[in-house]
């Protein structure tokens, strides 16, 4: 795998000037080295060094095998901008899935249909699918960033 360095450099080089700007102002490169860490040393390891000591012992395997897939999609620049949503995580996964780098979530805008998306699967057909646009708050400085997760009519906020 490479370094989360690298993999920052290489997703700049592919966005436009308005995308760079969503990039910094949502803290991708922040984001994307944390999750890059967590997909590095696992989750026990991340735990141990963590303050706050996420994820959670409690959370199941099932959702930390979700969070892994959302870092994954991190790493290939999904979900800072709607047009490349996080996809495949239940709302309370995605949530989680913040949790994990110290964000909560402060506001959710949901779009059931009308928007532009750019990945296969999900172009299919949006006929259950939300668009969910959360604005999340890190719970040590404040910051603000907004990401996207499609949540599809497989994938449930309870399940």
């Amino acid at each position: 795998m490479k370094n989360s360095m690298d993999i920052i450099d290489d997703l700049m080089d592919t966005l436009n000037e308005e995308e760079s700007k969503l990039f910094e102002s949502n803290r991708a490169p922040y984001i994307i080295t944390k999750a890059h860490h967590y997909l590095t040393v696992g989750p026990e390891n991340y735990r141990s060094k963590d303050a706050f000591k996420l994820p959670n012992v409690n959370w199941s395997t099932s959702e930390l095998k979700q969070i892994e897939s959302g870092c994954k999609q991190i790493l290939l620049g999904a979900g800072f901008r709607k047009e490349q949503p996080i996809q495949h995580l239940s709302i309370r996964e995605f949530y989680l899935l913040f949790k994990l780098f110290h964000f909560k979530p402060v506001k959710q805008k949901t779009k059931v249909s009308g928007f532009p998306l750019s990945l296969d699967s999900a172009m299919k057909s949006n006929k259950g699918n939300m668009l969910d646009e959360i604005t999340f708050e890190h719970i040590m400085d404040g910051s603000n960033v907004t990401y996207y997760n499609l949540v599809t009519k497989n994938k449930t906020a309870y399940k």
